[in-house]
């Protein structure tokens, strides 16, 4: 899963009479140690970097504009030699008419619902276990250039999108297999946020067809004043593969998380399962805890453990039980 990248580290600004740009770059590195019971798998060091361009400008009229690219490097086994790629561009127009994104960002089912995990962990041990799903629901069906409009109002947003069939074969979701069909990847979400009665409470809900699946997809949130929260959230899947890449046919999925975050301390918990098509239900459970200890840098560990949907493991390829200790650093 992507890191958040929390602080910036050079600004290049250009102002006129009436239009200014700025390019802002950030990074994330992390370093550590992590394990797994995968077969040849044995106790080893991690390391991962990766850098954000972000691009902003206005036009004359008051529209902004903008995009992001990302370059990024990881020692994991997927990547035995390192090499950087360039990841996650995307370009976008705004104002008064709403925003428009267009590029690998994501469609309108996984811009509306919220994962329910907390927290991070250099192999994402605690959101990558066998139950796991991060509603990317049918995006990267083709080419993984998706165009997204959305409008807020209020405690309100909107988001529709759509990914064209141009009939390449290029299949960037491993957890979709989509014939060239011609049909449209197109999907609606929507989202509200609020405070009632202190309570932080947020609810979504999305939609998503590519003319071979239909998955829709609930999720909400509430969090307290004292630190508390919970998450939930429910897919129907209409027969996709699992959402850790195992491979396994599933009809739906649900999940649930807690966490608590006190002065500089969060830790979580979380627990989700699928509804196999055929064979046992692959499922998991995951725990993060992180200390932040200030200036971007971020003390971590975390753990998954799965079971089910004959002997599915974990997302992140290191087994059924995975574990991870170490530290993350923005800049």
């Amino acid at each position: 899963m992507k890191k958040i990248l929390l602080a910036t580290t050079a600004i290049v600004g250009f102002a006129g009479a009436a239009t200014a740009a700025e390019i802002r770059l950030s990074g994330y590195a992390e370093m550590g140690i992590f394990d797994g019971d995968a077969p040849g798998l044995d106790t080893q060091f991690h390391t991962d970097w990766q850098v954000n361009f972000n691009f902003s400008g206005e036009t004359d009229g008051g529209v902004t504009f903008g995009g992001r690219a990302q370059i990024e490097e990881s020692n994991s086994p997927a990547n035995v030699n390192g090499t950087p790629r360039i990841d996650d561009e995307s370009f976008f127009v705004s104002g008064a008419f709403g925003r428009v994104t267009l590029g690998e960002t994501d469609g309108a089912f996984d811009w509306a619902l919220s994962e329910i995990y907390a927290g991070t962990s250099l192999q994402d041990d605690h959101s990558t276990h066998a139950g796991a799903y991060w509603y990317t629901g049918l995006d990267g069906s083709y080419d993984d250039q998706i165009a997204r409009y959305e409008y807020s109002f209020g405690d309100f947003a909107v988001a529709a999108s759509a990914e064209l069939d141009d009939d390449d074969a290029v299949v960037q979701n491993p957890n979709v297999t989509t014939s060239a069909n011609g049909d449209v990847n197109w999907a609606v979400g929507g989202k509200w946020a609020s405070n009632v009665n202190g309570f932080d409470v947020a609810a979504a809900a999305a939609y998503q067809d590519n003319g071979d699946f239909e998955v829709w997809g609930l999720s909400g949130s509430v969090a307290m004043s004292n630190g508390f929260s919970v998450s939930a959230g429910y897919a129907d899947l209409d027969g996709i593969n699992d959402g850790v890449g195992n491979g396994i046919a599933v009809d739906s999925w649900y999940g649930v998380g807690v966490a608590y975050t006190t002065g500089p301390i969060t830790v979580g918990a979380n627990y989700g399962r699928y509804d196999a098509v055929a064979g046992s239900d692959p499922k998991g459970w995951g725990v993060v805890a992180n200390y932040d200890l200030g200036g971007g840098a971020v003390a971590m560990a975390g753990y998954g453990d799965s079971s089910g949907g004959g002997g599915a493991g974990s997302g992140n390829g290191n087994g059924q039980e995975t574990w991870s200790i170490g530290l993350g650093m923005s800049f």
